[in-house]
């Protein structure tokens, strides 16, 4: 059943072009098959939430996302109290909400409008560049700046 759920997930994932994928879950202590503790799927999963570039991350785990390059701009919003981790495609805009994650890396790809909200702690933002680069850390703190990276402490 499982195998089944893995095909379909990788099916439904290339149709709609997500390429954002959750770490692999602990192991799985739940009752029997169906919802239970450990069901979330394993590595290389598309979330649920995301279509193309526009990403929602639903699932309870840590929420990567790779942007692609031509298409519309980078907009992900990552779940509360996982990591996440996020690449822009160079050049085009670039929008994170991180703000509730444990913690968060982006990589804006040198875009031309780089927006992160990043968590009050454990946040580094690359390849953010200009006056476009707007890097917030919980709720009002600014960034250091080292080049063309932001990091929250």
């Amino acid at each position: 059943m499982k195998s089944l759920l893995v095909a379909l997930t990788f099916a439904v994932a290339s149709l709609s072009g997500c390429n954002a994928v959750v770490a692999p879950p602990g192991p799985g202590t739940g009752p029997g098959p169906g919802p239970g503790p450990g069901s979330n799927p394993g590595p290389g999963h598309a979330d649920p939430g995301c279509v193309g570039d526009h990403c929602l991350c639903t699932l309870d785990d840590e929420c990567i996302h790779d942007c692609t390059a031509g298409g519309e701009a980078c907009e992900v919003q990552c779940h509360p109290d996982a990591p996440c981790d996020v690449g822009c495609a160079p050049g085009e805009h670039c929008h994170v909400e991180c703000s509730q994650t444990s913690s968060c890396e982006v990589d804006c790809g040198s875009s031309p409008e780089c927006h992160v909200t990043c968590p009050a702690i454990g946040c580094t933002v690359k390849n953010c560049v200009g006056a476009a680069c707007d890097v917030t850390c919980g709720t009002a703190s600014l960034p250091s700046h080292h080049g063309s990276t932001a990091t929250c402490p």
